[in-house]
């Protein structure tokens, strides 16, 4: 076997990905909660709302893609592993000529649509003309960032996530320099967009480099048109839009319902809630990535128990890393936002924060068995109850705003998260194990009882913050959380080696998924 080959289908392959994933993660939370603050302080409440409004409309535009997207490392991974690099570069190549398309359709619709978007938001007609200008923008953006991921795919199919990373890293930064800018000299959200389309641009020609570096038996140029392929393509990823919509709804809806009851300060306070939230929702996610094409070469040669396995460890894994995370975020909502933001008017983004927590919980434990279907290339099964879960959504997130207020949002999105995460590891879990849900709640009990503990300890040590004299909101949230969070994570780890929830035989798969040169030194000492 080649070493693409290799790295398509080894445990070790697929963690060392997860650990520059995770970096790639670290980052993106960084710049998010850099990004935030600076937005808020030069754009003010209401014209933040505006752009999450605005961003929320084309997340549904954006549907008009039909979900192809998922269907490029899947259909790359294999053409890769069977040693087809001209079919491989010909689903880039089709991948573009889409979303050149796309981006098109979008224009026309935003031309047509967008002042009945606005008036049903009850968008300010004073603030019409920039909020139409902005639709443009965040179309251009939209079109900009697909173009790049079509590269980007390329990378996660041969598991170079790395130099993926390493990338966006970069980007991140110079992104985060760019909009400060922007702002700073008085754009406003024009100039955040553009700033944002500018630096994702620049990010195309860097991956062509890597990709001729990397793979280049693939063929970057011309490609005569493959209808057959991109049926197969349209065909899987029509099938995974459904699953997406899902994803668009519980992280657009409650927006464009809050602000047509409440208001665009309501949009904004809910996005400051629900961003960390989704934030921690990929963090694991994001880590198990490479479990994707890794599927895909497993399937591709038959190695069913291979993928049966990978299932069992990654979902017990994901419980594992996903409690205490969640725990955190549900115990200590009030003092992040307080040190974040250096205001106490954020409870209710905090709210929004502990409920969206407790519900992704439920929703990452389940998400190995997502990526195995896409893996398999069967997203079929999650369209089914995705598609169950996106209804149920839209109906209780209208209901609870109605009857309830701002959190209704959040207790509606929340629902809707838990069955259908339930409901999906259920249905498509019998293709894989027997008993599917008993395995889920026998993988997740052990960490989750773990974190409560961990979370009652915490919270009453965060207390001691409380008793600091001093007029600075960050200096007494910033003590809450180190002297909560310590013990929280004291006690966790505690109960964790306790309880045995990692077995000699875990340390052992961590350890050689290290590169050669560290086990070395490990075995050294």
């Amino acid at each position: 076997m080649t070493p693409v080959d290799d790295r398509l289908s080894s445990s070790s392959a697929v963690v060392r990905s997860g650990i520059f994933n995770l970096a790639g993660f670290g980052a993106a939370a960084l710049y998010m909660i850099l990004l935030v603050p600076i937005v808020l302080h030069y754009l003010g409440r209401e014209q933040y709302g505006l752009w999450t409004a605005v961003l929320a409309i084309t997340g549904y535009i954006g549907l008009a893609d039909l979900g192809v997207s998922s269907s490029f490392v899947t259909y790359i991974a294999r053409y890769v592993a069977a040693h087809e690099y001209r079919q491989s570069g010909r689903v880039v190549h089709l991948g573009l000529l889409f979303y050149l398309l796309v981006t098109l359709i979008m224009l026309v619709l935003s031309t047509v649509a967008g002042d009945f978007f606005f008036t049903m938001l009850r968008i300010p007609a004073e603030t019409l003309p920039l909020a139409q200008q902005t639709l443009y923008l965040a179309v251009a953006v939209f079109g900009v960032t697909s173009i790049a991921g079509v590269y980007g795919s390329v990378l996660g199919a041969i598991q170079r996530v790395d130099l993926f990373n390493v990338l966006a890293i970069a980007s991140y930064v110079a992104r985060l320099v760019v909009i400060t800018l922007a702002l700073s000299f008085g754009l406003g959200v024009p100039g955040l967009l553009l700033g944002d389309a500018l630096v994702t641009a620049l990010n195309v020609p860097v991956l062509l480099i890597l990709i001729r570096r990397e793979l280049p038996e693939m063929p970057l140029g011309w490609l005569s048109y493959d209808h057959d392929l991109m049926k197969r393509m349209l065909r899987f990823g029509v099938q995974v839009q459904v699953s997406r919509i899902a994803d668009v709804v519980q992280a657009q809806w409650d927006k464009l319902v809050l602000t047509r009851a409440l208001g665009l300060s309501a949009a904004t306070l809910y996005d400051v809630g629900a961003r960390p939230a989704g934030r921690l929702r990929m963090l694991p996610i994001t880590a198990i990535a490479s479990l994707v094409p890794a599927v895909s070469a497993l399937d591709a040669r038959d190695q069913q128990e291979r993928i049966r396995a990978a299932l069992v460890r990654a979902t017990r894994y994901l419980a594992l890393i996903s409690a205490p995370m969640f725990g955190l975020a549900v115990v200590f909502a009030d003092p992040i936002f307080r040190l974040w933001l250096n205001d106490p008017g954020y409870t209710q983004a905090a709210w929004t924060l502990r409920i969206l927590s407790a519900a992704f919980f439920v929703n990452v434990v389940a998400g190995a068995l997502s990526l195995v279907a896409q893996g398999r290339g069967e997203p079929q099964y999650q369209m089914r109850t995705t598609l169950i879960q996106a209804i149920l959504n839209l109906v209780l997130s209208v209901l609870l705003v109605l009857q309830f207020g701002f959190l209704g949002a959040a207790c509606g999105t929340g629902v809707a998260i838990i069955f259908g995460g339930l409901l999906f590891f259920h249905t498509y879990g019998k293709r894989i194990m027997p008993a599917p849900l008993r395995t889920l709640v026998s993988l997740a009990a052990k960490p989750v009882l773990c974190v409560v503990p961990a979370g009652i300890a915490g919270y009453f040590a965060s207390l001691i913050g409380q008793m600091v004299a001093s007029d600075s909101l960050r200096i007494v949230a910033g003590i809450e959380l180190i002297t909560g969070v310590a013990v929280f994570a004291a006690v966790y780890i505690a109960m964790v080696r306790v309880n045995r929830v990692l077995t000699a035989d875990d340390l052992g798969f961590f350890r050689n998924a290290l590169p050669v040169k560290v086990q070395r030194l490990l075995r050294m000492q």
